[in-house]
């Protein structure tokens, strides 16, 4: 008797990116056998950049920003209240696609469809898109119930991490600095879980954007916000240096280990499933891309 594969997503988005930014994602999932689906929120990108992604029956979302001025939105607000409740809830939408950066303008995308299409799948990952490659098949590995997150190297914490606590301090404020300083840094460019999770998560995540109009906050900010100050009731976190997850860009070079076939594992020499941030170092960056795609 056959097993029954559960069915499973990959939700992203390519805004303006370069058939050469997308080709390691995909290429490097071919390669793993991955069998589920993958859907991109997708604007800006050229014909043989699209004619790539339906080659491999990609669904493709177009992704728009709202039209409205900035300035303007607040002036706008005033006929919500001639609106139903419907109305009010995508007027409410496109309120927050005036302001909000791209990488949180995703999450629009991301709640809706799988508030239309999530019923069809067991299983699913918000994933970036320009810096992941995959060394397996990234939903082999044992889904923990609630939401499955993922830390970034223990070297450094928000505070410590000039990125994350710059990025904290502009989005949140310097009191909420001080207060996360000392936490560990958890990556918001890789989540997984069951759909109605994951949108319970960005549902979590869109209120804290309408309630705060961070022009100037993205994803990865309002995540550790949310999972060190208003955690899901169920979640789990995956350690860097065991999960199937590799979060790379504050790591040292020297700590990188490889098995016979060049794929990159931890100290056990469990093949990470998915590495993410290899950029970061250009010339593991070269090795990683030459074996994966």
């Amino acid at each position: 008797m056959s097993r029954i594969v559960p069915k499973t997503l990959i939700l992203g988005m390519a805004v303006g990116m370069e058939l050469e930014q997308l080709k390691p994602f995909f290429l490097s999932l071919e390669k793993t056998g991955y069998r589920g689906d993958v859907c991109l929120t997708v604007a800006g990108l050229k014909p043989a950049t699209l004619e790539f992604l339906r080659a491999r029956r990609v669904n493709l979302v177009p992704f728009q920003k709202a039209y409205l001025k900035h300035k303007w939105s607040h002036l706008a607000s005033v006929a919500k209240m001639f609106m139903k409740p419907r109305q009010q809830r995508r007027f409410d939408d496109q309120m927050l696609l005036t302001y909000i950066h791209l990488h949180c303008a995703r999450h629009v995308y991301f709640r809706d469809y799988l508030a239309e299409c999530g019923a069809g799948y067991e299983r699913v990952m918000l994933a970036d898109t320009r810096d992941i490659l995959f060394q397996r098949d990234p939903f082999d590995f044992d889904l923990r119930e609630g939401l499955n997150v993922f830390l970034e190297d223990p070297g450094l914490t928000i505070g410590s991490c000039h990125t994350n606590s710059t990025w904290v301090r502009e989005g949140y404020g310097e009191p909420t600095l001080q207060e996360l300083a000392d936490k560990r840094i958890y990556c918001s460019g890789t989540i997984f879980g069951p759909p109605q999770v994951l949108r319970d998560y960005l549902e979590q995540v869109l209120q804290l954007y309408a309630a705060r109009k961070p022009r100037r906050t993205i994803d990865q900010t309002t995540h550790n916000y949310i999972l060190h100050k208003q955690p899901p009731k169920v979640w789990q976190a995956f350690d860097n240096d065991t999960g199937p997850v590799l979060t790379m860009a504050n790591m040292q070079p020297g700590h990188f280990q490889f098995n016979a076939d060049g794929l990159l594992v931890n100290a056990a020499g469990r093949v990470f499933n998915t590495v993410h941030q290899y950029d970061r170092h250009p010339e593991l960056a070269r090795r990683l891309l030459q074996t994966l795609t």
